[in-house]
C-alpha cells in the first residue's frame, strides 16, 4: 500500500462522515449538471412553444378578420337580397295590374266587337230608306 492509500484509508476511518459527504458531494454535483441541461431543455421547448403561440395568435386574428369580412358580406348581401326580393314583389304587383288591364282591354275589346256585330247585322236588316 502507497503512502497515499495509506493516507486515504486513515482518513476515511478518521471521518466517515466527511468522506461520505464528499461522495455525495460528488453525486450532487452529476444531478445538478442533469438538472441544469434539463432546464436549458426545457427553456429551449418554451421558446419554441412561445413561438407557437405566437403564429397562433396571429392566426387567429387572421381567422377573425376574415369572418368579421364575411360577416360584413353576409350583411351587404342579405340587404342586396331584401332589395331584390322587394322589387321582384313590385315587378309581380306591377304584372297583376298588367294583366288585370289586359283582361279590361279584352272584355271591352269583345264588347266593342258585339257592338259592331249588332250595328252591322241591324244596318243589313234594316230596309234602305225610301227615296223622296
Amino acid at each position: 500500500m502507497g503512502p497515499r492509500q495509506v493516507a486515504g484509508a486513515a482518513f476515511r476511518r478518521a471521518l466517515p462522515r466527511t468522506v461520505e459527504a464528499l461522495e455525495t458531494v460528488r453525486v450532487l454535483a452529476g444531478e445538478v449538471a442533469e438538472v441544469r441541461a434539463q432546464l436549458e431543455e426545457l427553456r429551449r421547448r418554451t421558446d419554441q412553444l412561445g413561438a407557437r403561440v405566437e403564429e397562433t395568435a396571429a392566426a387567429a386574428a387572421s381567422v377573425r378578420s376574415d369572418l368579421d369580412d364575411a360577416r360584413v358580406r353576409g350583411g351587404v348581401a342579405d340587404d342586396a337580397i331584401a332589395r331584390l326580393v322587394g322589387r321582384a314583389d313590385d315587378l309581380d304587383a306591377r304584372i297583376a295590374d298588367v294583366d288585370a288591364g289586359l283582361e279590361e282591354s279584352r272584355r271591352l275589346s269583345l264588347r266593342v266587337a258585339q257592338m259592331t256585330d249588332l250595328v252591322f247585322d241591324r244596318l243589313v236588316a234594316s230596309p234602305p230608306p225610301a227615296a223622296d
